[in-house]
């Protein structure tokens, strides 16, 4: 009887067909594997560079190989040099032949008429600000600011001064200044008044007396301390015309209080353009109390007169002479 091992057969046929086949795919694998790898790598390459051109723009010399269509879809930012230069206009001509979106436009029409454009100017915006210095303020602002300055350090000094005190030398000085040179009775009065004064100002030096031979004598500066001023009235600007008429009335205000002024004929002008700054220095005898009463008066009072300064001071008959740099602000002309 003949067996046929049907197994065997078929393992045969079939195994070695099998073989043959793995055969084949091996070497089909090894040879595209290059391929793949080429391509990853290129690739990689391809999406390094075009993220460093997006990013750190395209380098001057490879630019000019770089069409602009294809920087203008990726985004891409060319050198100045290389990028498509725009028309700049340089007179009204050129800027009715350029193109407008490459024209800043004016925040309001240019057709707007000269009052059109004034009537939209709010000066309460300027006057209502806050200003920190001095010499930022308006010559209206100026004087409101001198006259509250003058008459808080005269209420100062003789709120803290005691009666046996004496001064040789005391200044008033705008914004906020003082000096004061005296002599007091013992040292705890002068103790007192130095600490007043000090708790009194933002900033306070003590000049030591040296070799004096008055041990009670003193010497100091500073800055009072004085609560920020408003913008007050509105005073306008006078006209050179008009300046004797607001001296009279200054003179008028001071001998209401015993006071009498000398020197209000001897100006000192200075042009700054846009208005003047007259200063006069004037002078008097008075005491302390009636200089007290007119700066509170002149204070209160409508006048567009300032106080740049007061020096107080005794002349040679021992009679104190105070000097007040009484000042206007008028127009041009």
């Amino acid at each position: 009887m003949i067996q046929i091992n049907i197994l065997q057969d078929v393992g045969g046929t079939f195994g070695g067909a099998s073989r043959n086949t793995t055969h084949e795919r091996k070497k089909s694998s090894t040879g595209s594997r290059p391929l793949l790898t080429a391509f990853l790598s290129l690739f990689v390459v391809v999406g390094l560079a075009l993220c460093y051109l997006l990013f750190a723009g395209v380098p001057a010399p490879v630019a000019p190989f770089i069409p602009e269509v294809v920087s203008s879809t990726l985004g891409l930012s060319l050198p100045p040099s290389i990028a498509t230069p725009t028309e700049t206009p340089t007179t009204v001509a050129d800027v009715s032949v350029t193109n407008t979106s490459l024209v800043k436009q004016p925040a309001s029409p240019s057709y707007n008429s000269v009052e059109e454009i004034v009537q939209t100017v709010r000066p309460d915006m300027f006057y209502k600000r806050e200003r920190k210095e001095y010499r930022q303020m308006l010559p209206a602002e100026k004087i409101v600011h001198q006259k509250i300055v003058m008459a808080a350090a005269f209420s100062l000094f003789r709120a803290i001064t005691p009666q046996n005190f004496g001064f040789t030398d005391l200044v008033f000085k705008i914004p906020d200044y003082f000096y004061a040179r005296g002599l007091a009775s013992d040292d705890p009065t002068m103790k007192v008044f130095l600490d007043s004064l000090k708790h009194r100002s933002t900033e306070f030096k003590l000049i030591p007396t040296g070799n004096s031979k008055k041990p009670l004598e003193f010497s100091a500066y500073g800055r009072l301390n004085i609560p920020e001023t408003a913008a007050g009235d509105n005073l306008a600007l006078m006209t050179p015309a008009e300046v004797v008429q607001e001296l009279t009335k200054l003179q008028d205000l001071a001998q209401l209080g015993g006071v009498k002024f000398l020197g209000l004929d001897n100006p000192e002008l200075k042009d700054y353009g846009l208005y003047r700054r007259v200063v006069y220095h004037a002078q008097t005898k008075a005491d302390f109390p009636s200089l007290q009463q007119f700066v509170n008066s002149l204070r209160s009072a409508n006048l567009r007169v300032g106080i740049l300064q007061v020096s107080m001071r005794p002349a040679l008959d021992e009679t104190p002479v105070s000097v007040f740099d009484f000042v206007v602000y008028t127009t041009p002309k």
